[in-house]
């Protein structure tokens, strides 16, 4: 049991070359999710609108035209339903990739972007205390006067 604990100790869990690591497989796979993500948008808006114009003719006029029970306009009036079907399929999807692209790209730039956050706040915050640092200091010694005053009455009491 000893021994399990001392190699767990020295263990290091992440060292920057590991981390560099894991950062390039998240960088390449979150591009890859918007990129897919964003190539099955663009199919499926244009299945969307293929489905939804039936190349010029609406289910309803391709239905008269061959005949209401006849199979040709069974059949093309489906295939326009299809297209529909599989162009909101395919946004769906592309949607759901790109939402999961943008989460894994935001997780592998977050040391940068909280790097970039302390860099824009750091010169206000230093600013803000430069100020308050004398209100502090004279309350820090309002503070320090009351306990010493305190201390010095009750070294007297005791005496």
């Amino acid at each position: 049991m000893k021994g399990i604990v001392h190699t767990m100790e020295e263990k290091k869990y992440l060292d920057e070359n590991q981390y560099q690591q894991k950062v390039k497989k998240l960088k390449k796979t979150g591009k890859t999710f918007l990129i897919v993500g964003i190539c099955m948008l663009i199919l499926g808006i244009i299945f969307l609108a293929l489905g939804f114009t039936g190349f010029g003719k609406t289910g309803i006029n391709m239905a008269s035209e061959a005949g209401f029970n006849s199979m040709q306009a069974t059949k093309e009036i489906f295939g326009n339903f299809g297209l529909f079907v599989l162009g909101d399929i395919l946004c769906t999807f592309g949607l759901l990739a790109i939402g999961i692209g943008g989460v894994i790209a935001i997780m592998a730039h977050r040391r940068e972007i909280m790097a970039f956050t302390v860099q824009q706040s750091m010169p206000v915050a230093k600013e803000k205390i430069n100020e308050m640092a004398p209100t502090i200091g004279n309350a820090a010694n309002e503070v320090a006067k009351g306990i010493k005053k305190g201390l010095n009455e009750a070294d007297k009491e005791k005496k």
